[in-house]
């Protein structure tokens, strides 16, 4: 009985690269399964070699999509046929330019089957390498990422611990709907289908991922910042969107004072924006006269990004007007150029969780070695330093 289905999506794709993804699931050890190759609009170029590589195997369907759908569309109408089949358990879905382990489909199957009812989705470890076929990454490297795949699902709100390797049973996914979130459709669906279900970690590499081929996604992403805050929009919604699911508040408001029509005020919202840590809004204070950070950030897009209007006003008065709505728990005000690095907000709320009795903020040390508690109230605007909202209040609207 073949009870894995497996689906490929394929827009235009590197020959090569193409037959080493389908060879290499073809010679599975695992053999019962259905694989179900979508062309995404391409049949004229990718459909001959397609045909020719699965010609002898009738495990192999091809679905032709008449015109370019994107991964998401594909994928739906790749699992659609498999959802209908009461045979398939098991799912999971490949690139067409990555290399699957011979034991791929088989050890993620057998956990899946000895696995409790609620475990829904098993994911193992996975080797990057390039163009060439080569690994990018030497073995001390591959053991470290071993280790960090290895999180709770919690986690999963935080970073994408689940890869490029993995499978899931159909039972949970027959009850969420498909795949959507372009370009972050994959991370989407986990965090939807781990609100149903526990994960099951293997530590052992069964897919090989081709970094950056000319015609992955995240080749195309790195092209532009058009692109990448195309990315970063859906991926910061994806995330809020999972919060509100599971009622978790937001706990960080940054304050970003614009008090001149800088060209550099892009950049640095992108800064903020691209912070590693995500449960925060930005609250663009503008103070200027002619009211110009609406223009001037036009092409940046969030969904926790808002503005607030006070033209001709000091900023220490803007941020204070504000800070009478405030409602999370943590707050900053970023005043400077350059206020906080990729991991800076994770490592600062992180420390303010857990900070003495009497804490007013926690911010770097002046050579940035080691955090500082504030616990006494000083004169002026403060910036990289993350306050408890009360105690900031206490300094600023007294």
């Amino acid at each position: 009985m073949r009870d894995v289905g497996i689906v490929m999506p394929v827009y235009l794709q590197k020959p090569s690269y193409l037959q080493e993804a389908i060879e290499t699931i073809l010679n599975q050890t695992y053999t019962d399964f259905r694989f179900i190759i979508v062309i995404d609009g391409v049949s004229e170029q990718m459909g001959p070699q397609i045909r020719q590589l699965t010609a002898h195997d009738k495990r192999v369907e091809i679905l032709e999509n008449d015109r370019n759908m994107g991964v998401s569309a594909s994928l739906n109408r790749g699992f659609e046929p498999l959802f209908e089949d009461p045979d398939i358990r098991y799912i999971t879905w490949v690139s067409s330019d990555n290399r699957t382990h011979p034991y791929f489909i088989e050890l993620l199957r057998h956990e899946l089957v000895l696995a409790p009812e609620e475990v829904g989705l098993v994911y193992s470890c996975f080797r990057e390498i390039d163009g060439e076929g080569r690994p990018l990454r030497d073995e001390a490297f591959q053991e470290e990422f071993r280790r960090y795949q290895d999180k709770p699902k919690e986690e999963l709100l935080d970073v994408c611990i689940v890869g490029v390797s993995f499978m899931y049973k159909s039972s949970y996914a027959r009850k969420i709907n498909g795949y959507h979130m372009e370009p972050v459709e994959d991370y989407e669906y986990w965090l939807r289908l781990s609100d149903l279900c526990d994960l099951r970690y293997i530590p052992v590499e069964l897919v090989e991922y081709r970094v950056d081929s000319d015609f992955s996604i995240s080749a195309r992403l790195k092209g532009s910042i058009e692109q990448h805050r195309r990315w970063r929009h859906a991926f910061r919604l994806t995330k809020m969107q999972a919060r509100r699911r599971k009622n978790i508040p937001l706990e960080t408001t940054i304050y970003l004072p614009v008090t001149e029509a800088s060209e550099k005020l892009p950049e640095r919202l992108d800064q903020l924006l691209d912070q590693y840590y995500s449960n925060f809004q930005v609250v663009v204070v503008d103070v200027t006269s002619a009211q110009c950070a609406p223009d001037l950030l036009r092409d940046i897009k969030d969904p926790l990004l808002s503005f607030r209007s006070f033209p001709g006003a000091a900023p220490v008065k803007a941020v204070c007007a504000c800070l009478e709505e405030l409602t999370t728990p943590f707050a900053s005000v970023a005043y400077r150029e350059k206020d906080f690095e990729y991991m800076d907000l994770q490592i600062l709320t992180n420390a303010l969780r857990a900070a003495p009795a009497g804490t007013l903020s926690v911010s770097y040390n002046s050579s940035r070695s080691d955090l500082a508690y504030r616990f006494d109230p000083r004169a002026g605007m403060p910036s990289t330093e993350l306050f408890l909202s009360a105690r900031l209040k206490e300094l600023l609207l007294k």
